[in-house]
Parts: structure tokens; sequence; C-alpha cells
């Protein structure tokens, strides 16, 4: 009995990172859907309901891996969602810097302090980017 529930102890210990991950996924997928599926496309493809409407079409989330040697380029992918690194998406424009979205979304809608609202931001950012991390094709 005290094997059984040694092994059932270890075996939830080993699953609740997965539910984390799990978890940062589908908050991703909701923010991805809400926030930038309009350019991106539902799939991620490039092919969003205004993507047309841009002089250089959206950028494709689903190869981001393939182009980088078949890793994803994780620190890379959230610089450009938080707006520190120059994303060149819309012609002359730039891709909306999320990073200042989110912080004054967690500063206006909810009252925090700025370092928690930071944190709410930075944890919004990463969920999104462990979302496109699904996305990808091989």
């Amino acid at each position: 009995m005290k094997n059984l529930m040694s092994s059932i102890a270890l075996g939830s210990c080993l699953l609740v990172p997965s539910w984390g991950l799990a978890q940062d996924e589908i908050i991703g997928k909701m923010i991805y859907d809400d926030h930038c599926s309009v350019c991106h496309g539902e799939g991620g493809a490039g092919d969003g309901l205004v993507a047309e409407l841009f002089d250089q079409k959206p950028k494709n989330l689903t190869n981001l891996a393939k182009l980088n040697n078949g890793v994803f380029p994780f620190e890379s992918v959230y610089q450009g969602i938080d707006g520190r690194r120059e994303v060149r998406a819309h012609g002359f424009s730039h891709m909306p810097i999320w990073g200042d979205f989110f912080l004054e979304q967690a500063l206006t809608d909810r009252g925090h302090h700025p370092r928690d609202a930071r944190t709410m931001a930075e944890g919004r950012i990463l969920a999104v980017v462990y979302y496109l991390q699904t996305l990808q094709k091989e």
C-alpha cells in the first residue's frame, strides 16, 4: 500500500507541469483568438480576415521552427510580441506592441500595482508564445 501511495504521489508530481503548460496553451489560444487571429489567421498561416489589406502579408506563424533549423525561436517570438524587437509586419507600419497593450490593460482593468501588472502582461505574452509552439508544422 505504501508503494502504491508513493507511486500515485510521484505520478501526480510529474503531471503538474503538463497541467500548467496545457493551461498556458489554452489561455494563449484565447488571447491569440482575441488579438492575433484577425491578421495571422485562425490557424496562424498569415491568412486572417484583414491580411489582404496589408502591403506585406502577416507572417505565417506555423513555420517559425522550420525556418529556424527545426527549433522554435522562443525568445525571438516573445520579443516580437512584446514589442522590444522591431517587426516589419504591415508594410511601413509595425505590428502592435502587445506588451504595452497588455500592461495597460492590467493597470486599467484591474487596478494592479505596476509591478504586478507587468508580470501579468509578461504572463499573457508567454501564454501566446506557448500556444504558437503548438501550431508548428514540420
